[in-house]
């Protein structure tokens, strides 16, 4: 027998290599078989109907909001930042029942994710006292907003629209009396001129997000709001 030999015929040197392939090998085989598979890394951006929730953006709405930002990408909200039509028609209901008002509040806002692109969409509403209707109808009888036959009534500009609708619910006075309930959207450093494709752009927006509210609420035959949106011109901006 050769000197360095062991009674077996495998060397010193044998060993230790074999010993070292066996750890390392029992090395990988733990840790591949103790870790959780990476998922994927989330998005940044989403696109308008992902920041809105509760699908409170059909996709005319989604176009409409892309046509009136001039972008398909936007910021993904950060958690809480979008209520959605759900924590608004709480907050109408509970403002109702305590003192038959509500400031309501904003219910979604659609980022860019372009830092430049300072063209956010904010969609909010709001149950409208006896001062606000009064305001309302003078807002169409002096001839600043162009005015449509969509709800009880609607008004646009390239950078605005509102929409006004009532709702017959018994989460606010019951199934026979209807609340005034206007719904907004605002386009901030949105264009000023008259482009009637920005305009129809935010009629379509607020009479998505408006059916959205109507529906959570319960009000009786959707508000009176039409499932499909037409857009039909009531009266000309005048000045």
């Amino acid at each position: 027998m050769r000197a360095g030999r062991s009674a077996g015929g495998i060397g010193p040197r044998r060993v230790v290599r074999i010993a070292a392939f066996l750890v390392g090998g029992m090395l990988l085989v733990g840790c591949s078989g103790g870790a959780e598979p990476a998922g994927p890394p989330e998005q940044a951006e989403v696109s308008a109907g992902g920041a809105c929730p509760e699908g409170m953006l059909n996709p005319d709405a989604v176009n409409g909001v892309e046509r009136v930002t001039g972008t398909n990408r936007f910021q993904r909200p950060d958690a809480g930042e979008n209520p959605g039509v759900t924590w608004v028609a709480d907050v109408l209901a509970r403002g109702y029942a305590k003192d038959r008002g509500s400031l309501g509040g904003t219910a979604c806002e659609v980022t860019p994710s372009d830092d430049k692109n300072r063209r956010r969409v904010s969609v909010s509403f709001e149950i409208q006292g006896v001062l606000q209707r009064t305001g309302e109808q003078s807002e169409s009888g002096k001839g600043y907003y162009w005015e449509y036959a969509l709800g009880r009534n609607a008004l646009a500009l390239s950078d605005r629209a509102k929409l006004f609708f009532d709702c017959a619910s018994a989460r606010l006075a019951g199934a026979d009396t209807a609340v005034p309930v206007a719904a907004r959207v605002t386009v901030s450093d949105g264009s000023d001129g008259d482009d009637p494709r920005l305009r129809e752009a935010n009629l379509a927006v607020v009479h998505s997000a408006a059916r959205a509210l109507a529906a959570e609420l319960g009000c009786k035959d959707g508000g009176g709001l039409s499932e499909k949106l037409t857009v039909q011109e009531k009266s000309a901006r005048t000045r």
